[in-house]
């Protein structure tokens, strides 16, 4: 009795992750419900199998069998997973960066989530110096709940992020579907590991925006693992596509 207890107590602890944090959004509720109350029946119905006489003792173990792959293959690893991906996106305090003149007269804001890593940052600072040197100065804010700035003030609008697990960073969704975008033109920036799944990414980003009225006017994932110089020359291509657009 004293196993199913502590267990129990276990199990409803690792549930803290997988409901509150952000990563744990991106897993339905009724899949965690399930999960769960699956985990719990099939740890008491282990204890009371166990505790009958008679040939209930295998049933009893196959239960139990059943509930350590639920726990230690499923919730376990899942929970942990959403804590540290959740530590990961926390808002960063990072101060608005400006590179270009301050007499250029059109603005083009990129707002982003750096992720864990420089890369993200890299792509854009090279990006947005490709950029100014077409008579634009670009300002680059990092995305969090207390980042008020006028969208209208913008020639164009870039959404910059990671990409883990198939998805945006969620500081930045977050800023997006609070903030009203029609008619405003903007371009999606990703980064990521995936070549494979370019398209599929970009596009799924895309609809987060033009679900809030923006025009898309590009879109582009930029690989980890890409050379130098081919990173190099996707950056400056995709710059070149933005300004012809804009």
């Amino acid at each position: 009795m004293n196993f199913a207890i502590i267990y129990t107590v276990i199990i409803l602890l690792l549930g803290i992750p997988f409901f509150i944090t952000n990563f744990a959004r991106i897993i339905p509720i009724g899949v965690k419900i399930f999960l769960f109350v699956a985990a719990i029946s099939l740890l008491w119905l282990h204890t009371i199998f166990f505790r009958l006489k008679g040939r209930t003792g295998v049933i009893a173990i196959i239960l139990l069998i059943i509930f350590y792959f639920l726990i230690y293959i499923i919730i376990l690893p899942m929970g942990a997973g959403s804590a540290v991906l959740s530590i990961l996106d926390r808002e960063k305090n990072i101060p608005a960066e400006t590179i270009g003149s301050d007499d250029s007269t059109e603005q083009i804001y990129i707002v982003y989530h750096p992720g864990m890593s420089e890369f993200t940052t890299k792509v854009l600072r090279v990006l947005a110096e490709d950029i100014a040197q077409n008579n634009y100065k670009v300002i680059l804010y990092s995305a969090g709940k207390d980042l008020q700035i006028n969208l209208q003030d913008a020639r164009a609008i870039g959404f910059a992020s990671p990409v883990y697990a198939g998805f945006i960073r969620p500081p930045l969704e977050d800023f997006i579907q609070r903030n009203e975008l029609s008619g405003i033109e903007c371009f999606v920036i990703l980064t990521g590991g995936g070549k494979e799944s370019i398209d599929v990414d970009t596009a799924k980003a895309a609809k987060l925006i033009e679900e809030k009225d923006g025009k898309i006017i590009g879109k582009e994932k930029f690989i980890t693992s890409d050379k130098e110089n081919e990173l190099q020359e996707k950056i400056k291509l995709f710059s070149k596509e933005l300004i012809e657009k804009l």
